[in-house]
């Protein structure tokens, strides 16, 4: 399995660098609207629509969300706004972006309640209401931050793309190794029983260095060093409790892997759980305080 992951991770990568510092704004939203398209698929299958068409058809109703955003949200491409964050203006990538931090908290809510209240949101409904306030603000906030200085400097933004994926990879990879080797204490047995309190304090320790690199190497405008450090370790938190709820979604569904379209990994949404949920936030508070 461990082969296969990092076989599928060394094809990917390439074409993941490609996408984020050779593609224009145009073709990078083209790859990313594809990108949620395939993960709306897989989540509607962990929202329970039973057949392909229905998880099509669910997939295709997100999609004409992301593209309308894209296409008659004419501040969408100007992004992040002049109005931000001196002042609240209500447009709609912000709207985007603010649904999906309730919908994140329900699902950080979801995971830390699993096992002690009953399963309210266990259906069809609320799973489906869950994704179409979440999918759409990951494509919203990838192109944000895809965009930020590309007038000025057009590999700055994806520069920043990079480093918010390297910090969740790092949380996920530093977890999965420090596991292995010191795990003993389970961490939500009842959620997905292999992983352990001692993975997760490795992983975030890995992406809090991972942060603190990235913040140096691209000379982010850090006035406030402890601010900081909670922060990336509240974005690493929030990684490992995004993947979390995707197994909390899976076992409700009884469904072992999203997809199988990514050997080793399984579905595109395996790959992107903790991205999901971070990216909002990432770009959100980064923003807010202007460390871009």
């Amino acid at each position: 399995m461990l082969k296969q992951r990092i076989i599928t991770a060394l094809i990917l990568l390439p074409l993941v660098l490609a996408l984020l510092f050779m593609a224009s704004l145009d073709y990078f939203v083209t790859v990313i609207a594809i990108v949620t398209y395939l993960i709306a698929v897989e989540w509607a299958k962990l929202a329970g629509f039973t057949q392909s068409f229905q998880c099509s058809l669910y997939a295709f109703a997100v999609s004409c969300v992301n593209l309308a955003l894209w296409y008659f949200a004419d501040n969408f491409k100007f992004w992040p706004s002049l109005s931000w964050p001196q002042q609240l203006v209500w447009d709609y990538p912000l709207i985007v972006l603010a649904t999906s931090v309730v919908a994140i908290s329900m699902a950080i809510f979801i995971v830390l309640t699993y096992s002690r209240l009953p399963k309210w949101w266990a259906n069809l409904p609320i799973r489906s209401l869950l994704g179409f306030a979440m999918l759409p603000a990951f494509f919203v906030s990838l192109i944000c931050i895809r965009n930020v200085n590309s007038i000025s400097d057009f590999y700055y933004g994806g520069q920043l793309v990079l480093m918010m994926f390297c910090m969740i990879w790092a949380a996920d990879t530093g977890a999965y190794f420090t596991g292995k080797a010191f795990g003993r204490t389970k961490l939500a047995p009842n959620v997905s029983p292999n992983k352990t309190w001692e993975g997760a304090v490795g992983g975030l320790i890995l992406s809090f260095i991972v942060a603190w690199l990235g913040a140096h190497l691209l000379n982010l405008d850090i006035h406030h060093p402890v601010l900081y450090s909670v922060v990336v370790l509240l974005l690493a938190a929030i990684s490992v409790l995004g993947d979390l709820f995707e197994s909390a979604l899976k076992r409700v569904a009884n469904i072992k892997d999203s997809g199988n379209l990514l050997p080793g990994h399984g579905g595109v949404y395996d790959r992107l759980d903790s991205s999901i949920v971070v990216a909002p936030l990432f770009y959100l508070v980064y923003s807010f305080h202007g460390w871009y």
